[in-house]
């Protein structure tokens, strides 16, 4: 059912989108789903903001991420905050793949280039569930802007974990620890590579850092993490949490 969704959600939109899914204005010639002023009411993230540039030193010091690139602060009320849930609870793949797009376009503004892209693996269930991955559609998006190609089987998730919402940022990186493998396959590709490791949100990165960990054990030279959001540092600005896979 989640895949019929996501096949026929196209032509749905020809038909009940007429108001924005966050404010529920009216939308205007050529919007879609999401009216211009709440896109323009979303906190972009910009290299000089203290979360950046305190995310981005944090990486590095691990040596498993070299670059990262967010398009808006996750916050609490906000649109992003509803795009989030719809991609994740309520079936509405094409955010995703127009969130991509966007951050396909920053990647380009910003002079991000790579060789491959690739999204973070969802639960085997909860993409049955859903009928996608989100973070797929994101590197779709990502990808059909930059010209980079994506592999979404590059990387696997072989242990289940849980819910990260209510864990500190030591029991996700435990939690999340071995729950990822490059395919053996993916390997040759891998080697010398710049990948993009592309999330719906980064909150601590422990997902993202686990994954370029695997990466670079492949033979990845450069991983850059990507996301359509980015949760503020604590005493930053009014951020909010969300389910992690």
């Amino acid at each position: 059912m989640g895949f019929l969704r996501t096949l026929f959600e196209p032509v749905g939109d020809l038909f009940f989108t007429a108001e924005c899914f966050h404010c529920q204005a009216p939308l205007a010639d050529g919007e879609q789903r999401l009216c211009a002023a709440c896109w323009a009411a979303l906190t972009p993230v910009r290299e000089t903001d203290r979360t950046f540039r305190i995310m981005t030193e944090r990486f590095r010091a691990d040596g498993e991420i070299d670059g990262l690139l967010s398009l808006f602060y996750f916050e609490k009320g906000k649109a992003l905050q509803t795009l989030a849930h719809a991609l994740k609870y309520q079936e509405v793949g094409s955010f995703g793949t127009e969130l991509g797009r966007r951050l396909g376009a920053a990647a380009l503004e910003r002079g991000v280039t790579a060789d491959l892209i690739v999204p973070v693996p969802l639960n085997r269930r909860k993409e049955r569930e859903r009928g996608y991955n989100q973070s797929d559609l994101l590197a779709g998006g990502m990808s059909a802007v930059t010209g980079v190609p994506f592999d979404p089987r590059a990387v696997r998730r072989v242990r289940y974990t849980v819910t990260q919402t209510a864990l500190t940022a030591e029991q996700r990186r435990e939690n999340i620890a071995d729950a990822f493998e490059v395919r053996p396959r993916r390997r040759g590709a891998l080697r010398g590579a710049h990948v993009i490791v592309v999330d719906d949100v980064i909150t601590t990165g422990s997902t993202v850092r686990e994954i370029a960990r695997m990466l670079k054990q492949a033979g990845a030279a450069r991983i850059t993490a990507a996301s359509a959001g980015l949760a503020m540092l604590e005493g930053e600005g009014p951020a909010v949490d969300i389910e992690e896979r």
